[in-house]
């Protein structure tokens, strides 16, 4: 009688201590892939659970259905996944930082027209369940197993009241993209470029219009679509006139954007006749005026044709009323640091805060950079210089002391913002967070066409560290005179290139033997250098290296 009276006792105090955590992850904040065995939640103040020793039991509610720890963890953190059981199924429980969406339909989601969907969304300071319609986007990514998306949010089923949403510290609209990010071997290239866009630029009017942008703001988010799993996401701000506060059309145009989307007119080429029954011209799509307030393409079909047909003397007088000279200089660096190839014209916006004033370029569209290209493959070239049309003129030409200071501009952006030390470490920062946070590795779950590994950032760094050394010497011999030159390092430009290739510093290298090859060896043009350019219009496309003396130069014909 006396043991068993102690026994109870026993008992009585260990249930006395038994506690058990319920963790409610409500239809925001926690979502489930049934085939992947995948659940991902996003808890606010995850840090508090970080000390679990009073509790002995952990139940995780999820909709209908309770899941429980099949090992107790000591406390809960981002950098571990755990196996959680729901009577006799196994998942993986991961806990994320990032914000949670989630988008459901019932019908296919096709490119145009939007179909009525549900979103789900969460972060720390927001939960939020809403109406969407939700359409494919994008043009060669359309058949990437990942897709991009465009987003609006409703108020109804229909569409017809449309609302206002801030994401974070993003603007407040309806209107959203989900970039999938699929082709960039780390998740990161496109989604650093845009925030270095906006950090490096600041449009002319800022004063009068402070809440405007230069460019996109972007965030990441890891995306639920009908019920699976679909990775992280760059949840995107639109670049429209709301973006950029351009002057609403009023008893006539007064701000204009057109959005550049093949080459041709973006690269300022010679400007065909335009139809303003059409709202494309010449690889542009007019965004605004919109289509019920005014179709005229005359004003955007003038300046593309002064910079193309112009006299030397009219172009170095006007240039700069035509065109903004700050965004000029920021455009043209940030292209090459980034050596962006699509960027030179077909992903670009030409935008126009006011009549009467000068264009502006915001960029768009920035997976192809830092070493690969659209498609993700690599593209280790380092040694070239980009630019289009307008620019080669202005390189040519020289208005008001461009080349001094564009090499000063750069010089100052080295020691900061652009320094190598600064780019890398941002990189390594963001790859280091996808690694511990496990974001890699749930990504690798559904998309494995990268490895994500410490190889792909070596190369990355590989070639950053390449491109900041060549730009230096580009930027310093554009303000040196020919005499003060102590290298001799060939600077061709365009790049890629239709035609001709331009020879920068061409008389450092006058009557010198030249070839140009393919990678393979194979030689297709050969001679001597007796002028800044030299004619490849016999060359088919691809990628050739122009080799004289010592030194070599890639580049690619398109």
């Amino acid at each position: 009688m006396k043991y068993a009276f102690v026994a109870l006792l026993l008992i009585m105090a260990a249930l006395s201590h038994s506690q058990t955590l319920t963790l409610e992850l409500d239809g925001e904040r926690g979502q489930i892939d049934r085939d992947l065995g995948l659940i991902v939640a996003h808890l606010e103040n995850l840090d508090e659970y970080n000390d679990l020793s009073d509790y002995t039991e952990i139940v995780v509610g999820l909709g209908a259905e309770t899941y429980s720890f099949d090992v107790l963890p000591s406390g809960l953190t981002y950098t571990q996944g755990y196996v959680v059981r729901a009577d006799t199924d196994n998942y993986t429980l991961y806990f994320t930082e990032l914000p949670l969406m989630a988008i459901q339909t019932r019908e296919d989601i096709v490119d145009e027209p939007k179909v009525l969907g549900t979103l789900t969304y969460a972060d720390d300071s927001l939960q939020l369940t809403t109406y969407i319609g939700v359409e494919l986007r994008g043009g060669s990514t359309l058949t990437a197993p990942k897709k991009t998306l465009d987003i609006e949010i409703w108020q109804d089923t229909l569409g017809e009241e449309s609302l206002d949403v801030s994401f974070g510290d993003l603007r407040s609209d309806d209107d959203w993209v989900l970039d999938a990010l699929y082709n960039e071997p780390l998740r990161m290239r496109s989604f650093f470029a845009h925030q270095l866009w906006v950090d490096m630029h600041t449009l002319y009017y800022q004063d009068e219009e402070p809440k405007a942008k230069s460019g996109a703001e972007v965030r990441y988010v890891e995306l639920f679509l009908n019920g699976h799993y679909n990775g992280i996401y760059a949840l995107s701000e639109q670049l429209d006139r709301k973006q950029m506060k351009l002057k609403s059309y009023k008893e006539g145009v007064r701000g204009e954007l057109y959005k550049g989307r093949t080459w041709g007119a973006p690269t300022y080429g010679q400007p065909p006749s335009f139809n303003n029954a059409s709202r494309e011209w010449a690889g542009y799509e007019m965004k605004y005026p919109k289509e019920n307030q005014a179709t005229d393409w005359e004003s955007v079909f003038d300046f593309v044709n002064f910079v193309k047909n112009s006299s030397d003397e009219e172009f170095v007088e006007q240039i700069w009323s035509a065109f903004d000279y700050d965004n000029h200089l920021d455009y043209f660096i940030f292209l090459n640091v980034l050596r962006a190839t699509d960027n030179t014209g077909k992903n670009i916006y030409l935008a126009k805060y006011n009549s009467d004033e000068p264009y502006f370029n915001v960029p768009w569209d920035l997976d192809g950079c830092f070493g690969s290209v659209w498609n993700g493959e690599r593209e280790n070239i380092t040694d070239d210089i980009l630019s289009n049309g307008l620019t080669n003129r202005v390189i040519e030409l020289n208005p008001n002391n461009y080349e001094t200071t564009i090499s000063a501009r750069w010089f100052d952006y080295r020691e900061g913002l652009l320094s190598t030390d600064h780019l890398l470490t941002n990189f390594q920062e963001r790859f280091d967070y996808f690694t511990n946070y496990k974001i890699y590795e749930r990504e690798s779950l559904v998309f494995p066409n990268y490895a994500f590994d410490g190889e792909s950032l070596t190369y990355m760094f590989d070639w950053v560290q390449n491109r900041m050394d060549y730009l230096d010497t580009y930027f310093r011999q554009l303000s040196s005179t020919e005499e003060t030159r102590e290298d001799h390092t060939l600077l061709l430009y365009p790049n890629p290139v239709n035609g001709s290739i331009h020879l920068k510093n061409h008389k450092d290298f006058l009557n010198k033997d030249f070839q140009i090859i393919n990678e393979s060896g194979q030689v297709f043009i050969k001679g001597k250098i007796l002028s800044d350019t030299i004619s490849i219009e016999t060359l088919s496309l691809g990628v050739y290296v122009l080799v004289l003396e010592n030194g070599q130069s890639r580049f690619v014909v398109e």
